[in-house]
């Protein structure tokens, strides 16, 4: 691990600029723990690589973003939330930095808002559901002495639950059942 006495921190100077850029010309980027010691640079191999990748290489593009790229930034971030890197790679010339940057400048002001008024849209539907529940019908019940039903079945009871007993169509065999439909009736097993 490298020694971090006497390195340099802070601002950088043009200088010191102008030395990583002809060391980088010179030597390529990458092996960024011999830029310092190369440039002749009191600073640490971090500070050099941020500084290149960042402000210094030329392939950045330094223009105002474009209505496509912010069109982009805006789908990319909905998918794939603050991961600026992968966002950055899809837009040629961005760095992760900058792109970061734009949205916590400018997007994220009118993302956020309309992210707000639709959770309260959705509590406000929440709300209103629970205001309205339904309350769900409960099936009929008869007593076993309703005249209507003693005409229309037999019941039998063993002690622990009242079963009906259904003759068939033609009256000759009775079957049990624990339920059973009638039209618009429901016979459920009560116990």
């Amino acid at each position: 691990m490298e020694k971090t006495r006497g390195l340099r921190k802070g601002a950088w100077t043009y200088e010191e600029d102008n030395l990583l850029k002809d060391c980088i010309q010179k030597y390529g980027e990458g092996k960024w723990h011999l830029v310092p010691k190369r440039a002749g640079l009191n600073r640490c191999r971090k500070s050099c690589r941020l500084r290149w990748v960042n402000y210094l290489n030329p392939a950045i593009n330094r223009e105002s973003f474009s209505h496509d790229e912010i069109d982009m930034i805006l789908r990319l971030h909905k998918l794939l939330g603050n991961r600026w890197s992968l966002i950055a790679a899809r837009l040629p010339g961005r760095t992760a930095n900058d792109v970061k940057n734009y949205w916590h400048t400018n997007l994220r002001k009118k993302v956020i808002p309309r992210k707000e008024e639709n959770e309260e849209k959705e509590k406000s539907k929440e709300s209103m559901i629970k205001s309205h529940e339904v309350i769900k019908p409960r099936p009929r019940t008869f007593s076993t002495h309703s005249l209507w039903l003693k005409k229309k079945r037999n019941f039998v009871s063993d002690g622990s639950a009242t079963k009906l007993v259904i003759s068939s169509e033609d009256g000759n065999v009775p079957r049990e059942c624990d339920k059973t439909t009638l039209p618009n009736i429901e016979f459920v097993k009560c116990g």
